[in-house]
């Protein structure tokens, strides 16, 4: 293939060009997604993979499309369009308004130079529709060969509609728009295979990392996480000089709320300590974490924070959880947490160095009246 010379039958060309456009894709977010994660935040990577592919669509859309204007070929990448439409819709499940997704549909055809022509309308009507069907489609789903019926059978019949336009626009003869529709199905259906088994992968992939790095009954952050994410807080505090300060902290009498209402009631006083100073923290500092990192030990990292910074804000989550209502099975628990804080000192050589000197401090707490904070 050269400039103005294709030596490969356009369906090949056109076959390596859409799994080069998905796979570039699904590299694309993957790295958006790690480069947050090296950085200590955590995101949504279902709205990383929307957001991403709404841009990346939009603008190969209009890449592609200004590439052909103004030739007799300007209808080449028609099933390019259908493409990106169907993997915004019906892949991407993408909640779009109406006006959104006409503004965008309007602009597209101010760079096309087409907003004077009524089969361009049409077009960006049978477009439009498009979406919101496949759309519907998708949340239907129930069974995979039903559903790549369904797939099929509502994309062709809208392909064919916009070849039909497409057709009557550019005087294009019944058999290449037939070859075009036939190309459209083999397009679509290796989509469908590629598509969904890439992300089927990447759902068993966020579920296996969810599951060992989350507490089941909590699901706030486990010991596993914990580790993984001291280590790096605790060389990069080593490195950059930052303080670091680590809380650890016991439900007090916790046996007991498990012998006398029974370990329903304790699960319960788990979770709802767990979700209130989830919720408090993340009005701290939204990068704050909460960890179960034992029974009903749990731990927060205050990166960035001395003690004397922290202190502030442990004092105020031991006074939430103490003024706290925890009610099960119509019986009122009263509930209460010690706590042993530290912070990243010179000496220390490595993560046990922090850990047990807090783990002492939280010890402390609890064999002196418990309810209290200990700073190491």
């Amino acid at each position: 293939m050269t400039w103005s010379h294709w030596f490969v039958t356009p369906a090949i060309t056109s076959l390596f060009f859409l799994l080069g456009v998905l796979t570039l894709y699904w590299y694309l977010t993957n790295r958006i997604i790690r480069w947050f994660k090296t950085r200590g935040k955590h995101p949504n990577e279902d709205k990383v993979r929307t957001d991403v592919g709404l841009v990346y669509m939009v603008v190969l859309n209009v890449g592609v499309q200004l590439a052909v204007n103004h030739t007799p070929y300007s209808w080449a990448f028609t099933n390019f369009q259908i493409f990106a439409i169907v993997f915004v819709s019906y892949f991407l499940m993408l909640e779009i308004k109406f006006w959104q997704l006409a503004l965008a549909i309007l602009l597209f055809m101010a760079v096309n130079q087409t907003l004077g022509l009524g089969l361009a309308w049409v077009f960006a009507v049978v477009f439009i529709a498009y979406f919101y069907v496949m759309k519907f489609v998708r949340s239907r789903r129930h069974h995979m060969w039903l559903d790549y019926i369904e797939y099929t059978v509502a994309s062709l019949l809208l392909s064919a509609i916009l070849w039909g336009v497409v057709g009557q626009r550019f005087g294009l003869s019944s058999s290449i728009m037939m070859w075009e529709l036939i190309f459209s199905f083999f397009l679509l259906t290796i989509m469908y295979i590629y598509v969904d088994s890439l992300m089927s992968g990447a759902a068993t992939l966020a579920q296996l990392t969810y599951t060992t790095n989350y507490d089941d009954l909590t699901h706030v952050k486990n010991y596993f996480a914990f580790k993984n994410d001291f280590s790096a807080a605790f060389d990069n505090s080593k490195v950059t000089h930052k303080p670091l300060t680590l809380m650890l902290f016991d439900i007090d009498h916790f046996k007991h709320v498990n012998d006398t209402y029974g370990h329903l009631a304790g699960d319960y006083v788990l979770g709802h300590t767990a979700t209130l100073i989830s919720d408090q923290i993340r009005r701290i500092d939204p990068n704050l974490v909460l960890y179960r990192t034992g029974g009903e030990e749990f731990t927060i990292l205050f990166k960035n924070y001395t003690t004397d910074q922290a202190r502030e804000h442990v004092d105020d989550i031991a006074e939430s959880v103490r003024s706290a209502i925890f009610s099960h099975g119509g019986q009122q628990i009263s509930v209460s947490i010690s706590v042993g804080l530290t912070q990243l000192q010179t000496a220390d050589e490595e993560q046990l160095d922090v850990y047990r000197r807090a783990d002492q401090s939280l010890y402390y707490s609890k064999r002196n009246g418990r309810d209290q904070v200990t700073v190491g």
